[in-house]
């Protein structure tokens, strides 16, 4: 009797097949561990960086035939020990250039020590193989540069497949003191 009242109720929870392909994808309203924030009109920042992350939603395999999808963890660190950064966007491009996706609508502020976090799932293969983030931050006072990364991984079937990828700052916010003007340099 035990073993039937077992079986009926696993047999009922299994009514609907879910596979990774069917399930939504999901976009953050704010990434996690953040504070939205209204920057007043005389904002000044006074150090800033973007921040290129290469990223991959899906791999070649079997001699370029075939794709392996990759889900994707970004992380991005404040290393600052003592003040916040603010994060005015986190843009995502597809292997073509074309933006997909801004997961920042409104500045947002990271505490020190802090970390912030978004998820993209094997099954969103919007971003291509030679996907990227580009990730503007700046803050009003002088703080460490903060650290952008992505985990790849998959484990599919009987293998699993990892690695990682870091930031590379692009642009950095530089105060012209003659126009008293704010202006992005390139970085080498």
């Amino acid at each position: 009797m035990f073993f039937l009242c077992l079986i009926c109720i696993i047999l009922s929870g299994c009514d609907k097949k879910q596979t990774i392909d069917n399930l939504p994808i999901v976009v953050p309203n704010i990434p996690i561990n953040t504070e939205s924030i209204e920057l007043p009109s005389d904002f000044k920042p006074v150090i800033g960086e973007i921040i290129y992350l290469p990223i991959y939603s899906n791999i070649y395999h079997s001699n370029q035939k075939r794709l392996h999808n990759l889900g994707i963890t970004i992380t991005f660190h404040n290393t600052d020990l003592e003040n916040n950064i603010i994060i005015k966007s986190l843009k995502y491009y597809d292997t073509q250039g074309n933006l997909i996706e801004n997961y920042v609508q409104n500045p947002v502020s990271l505490k020190p020590l802090a970390s912030t976090n978004l998820f993209i799932a094997d099954n969103d293969t919007r971003g291509g193989i030679g996907s990227n983030f580009l990730i503007e931050w700046v803050a009003d006072q002088k703080v460490s540069s903060p650290k952008a990364e992505a985990i790849m991984l998959s484990t599919a079937s009987t293998q699993g497949i990892s690695f990682t990828t870091q930031g590379k700052v692009i642009r950095e916010l530089q105060l012209n003191q003659q126009q008293n003007k704010i202006e992005w340099t390139i970085k080498n």
